[in-house]
């Protein structure tokens, strides 16, 4: 029986620009530790669909994580205004704290 990631990197051969599947690889990647292929996932992700608002958050995480806190912080104010365009005040509120917690 297949993981999870190897279905979603089956879905991913068929589709590479669908935002989701991105998304998702991302996470597994995140979720195993291998914070380099999460990042082209996510680098890939908001490259052709900026307002994919949930990859800022979770890029950021990835950068915190890493020890790489003003890329981090420039990551978050980035997904706010992605927020804020797509009117979405909750995730814009919740970056704003992650970011409030890093100055």
């Amino acid at each position: 029986m297949k993981n999870r990631l190897e279905s979603l990197l089956e879905l991913y051969k068929k589709d590479s620009t669908d935002s989701f599947l991105n998304y998702g690889i991302a996470l597994e990647y995140m979720s195993a530790g291998d914070y380099e292929k999460a990042e082209h996932f996510l680098k890939k992700l908001l490259e052709g669909d900026p307002a994919y608002v949930p990859a800022y958050m979770q890029y950021a995480q990835l950068r915190e994580k890493q020890n790489r806190i003003e890329e981090a912080k420039q990551i978050y104010n980035k997904g706010i205004k992605a927020a804020q365009n797509s009117n979405d005040q909750k995730s814009a509120n919740e970056m704003q704290e992650f970011l409030d917690e890093l100055e």
